[in-house]
């Protein structure tokens, strides 16, 4: 599908859908370096719909050229194929949210590859479903300017944590202080998104209003949420104000945070514990664990892993809760928290969505043989059952599975494919691991 033609007088309204979707850090780039931008619209089944001049001069083609082929074929490291449409704008409005640029190699005409960087987003055009494609050098320098220097040198002589992002978030540079407090370094970070930091408890509205308000010109203070490398959670107030270069638009955001006291710290990490985790089990509640399948469907997104989505449901809770009682299902359920955190690395993710319902976010794995791994020591180590006054309860589970990006590139795919993957398992007679699959959908 061909969303503009070559006809004479297209081109001013193809530059108008440029300049409307074109983030504000590439619109800063351009005005300082005064280079047009390299872009190009593909429709929802990865065909270059429009490209511009400068994507014609970095992929060495002519626009007609390049105009409705396949993208993959110039930028194999993207996962785009003409029969997965709906996969495709998952997979772009995935990138999209985490606002960052990668590294991907570009194939040339005459069959080298050239070093790039690409950014994603998925936008909407006339009712229509489009991709907005950008790309630049890998090697180019978009930040130099003087006063953006002048304001690193300060950052470093700081005591407190400083970050400086582009507008879409992507971290540009981190002070010596930031190193200290978060365990990530400078080379670490720079070109990560700053969620690299942040657990998540923020939510999209509430990120999108301070991003509004800082390119508005305002200041903003908070106390923010923050995770270090190894994983710990902090807190810190933390101002954030825009950085205006002298053009007059607003280039970077700067973050300073400062530390709180042990008691303040404290009552916030009891607090957020109680609202993130199951008070049950201690597990990790459905809100953490939507936040963590998103971090980790972008993280794998970023580095080419794979990840599992599986959903655990017991078998005969209903009956225990019946023959023993609710004090029993309980026990059952604390149970089977264990079994399961005892099942999977420190890395993964074990969740109690509600009632007996489970889930796992399984990382880095391989393939099909990874997870009936783990199924087979779960299934065992819940055959053991639980003793709840002098009675031995036995425990049975029906399991199903997904598989990030093969099932899909979105968490709401991945959930619903092991939704429908673990009512397989049931319809089989439970105790037993099922995958998903278009053909045995129900």
């Amino acid at each position: 599908m061909r969303a503009y033609s070559n006809a004479p007088g297209a081109s001013p309204r193809r530059w108008q859908i440029i300049k409307a979707y074109t983030r504000p850090a590439q619109r800063s780039a351009a005005s300082l370096s005064a280079v047009e931008p390299a872009v190009a619209i593909l429709d929802k089944h990865g065909l270059i719909s429009f490209s511009s001049p400068a994507m014609g001069d970095l992929l060495q083609s002519s626009r007609e050229k390049l105009e409705g082929r396949e993208v993959a074929t110039l930028l194999p490291g993207l996962p785009f194929k003409e029969k997965t449409p709906g996969d495709n704008l998952a997979f772009a409005e995935s990138w999209g949210r985490e606002a960052t640029w990668q590294k991907l190699k570009g194939c040339l005409p005459d069959g080298d590859s050239i070093p790039l960087e690409v950014s994603l987003k998925k936008l909407s055009m006339n009712a229509d479903e489009y991709i907005l494609l950008g790309i630049r050098p890998a090697n180019e320098d978009f930040e130099a300017a003087p006063e953006l220097d002048e304001l690193i040198e300060r950052a470093r002589a700081k005591s407190d944590p400083v970050m400086i992002t582009d507008t879409d978030g992507v971290i540009h540079f981190v002070n010596r202080a930031f190193e200290d407090t978060t365990g990530y370094s400078l080379k670490e970070v720079r070109g990560q998104p700053a969620s690299i930091v942040k657990p998540g408890f923020r939510d999209a509205e509430f990120q999108g209003s301070m991003r509004e308000t800082l390119l508005a010109g305002y200041d903003l203070r908070s106390i923010f949420s923050n995770r270090r490398k190894a994983g710990e959670i902090f807190h810190e107030d933390t101002h954030i104000r825009p950085f205006i270069n002298r053009f007059g638009v607003t280039s970077h955001f700067v973050a300073t945070g400062r530390g709180l006291s042990a008691a303040l710290q404290a009552t916030l990490l009891r607090l957020q514990r109680e609202a993130w985790h199951d008070p049950l089990t201690e597990l990790p509640n459905r809100n953490l664990f939507l936040d963590r399948l998103r971090q980790s469907i972008a993280h794998a997104a970023r580095d080419g892993k794979k990840l599992s989505l599986v959903f655990i449901d017991l078998d005969n809770f209903k009956e225990i809760n019946d023959s023993y009682g609710h004090a029993a299902g309980d026990a059952v359920l604390r149970a089977t928290a264990n079994s399961l955190s005892a099942s999977v690395r420190d890395e993964d993710t074990v969740s109690r969505l509600g009632g007996d319902e489970f889930a796992l976010i399984l990382l880095n794995i391989h393939g099909a043989e990874d997870i009936e791994l783990i199924s087979k020591k779960i299934q065992s180590s819940l055959a053991e059952g639980v003793t709840f006054e002098n009675r031995l309860i036995p425990i049975r589970a029906s399991l199903g599975a997904s598989i990030y990006p093969d099932d899909g590139f979105s968490g709401d795919a991945l959930l619903k494919q092991a939704d429908s993957a673990m009512y397989m398992a049931k319809s089989a007679g439970g105790l037993c691991l099922h995958f998903f699959s278009e053909k045995t959908t129900i």
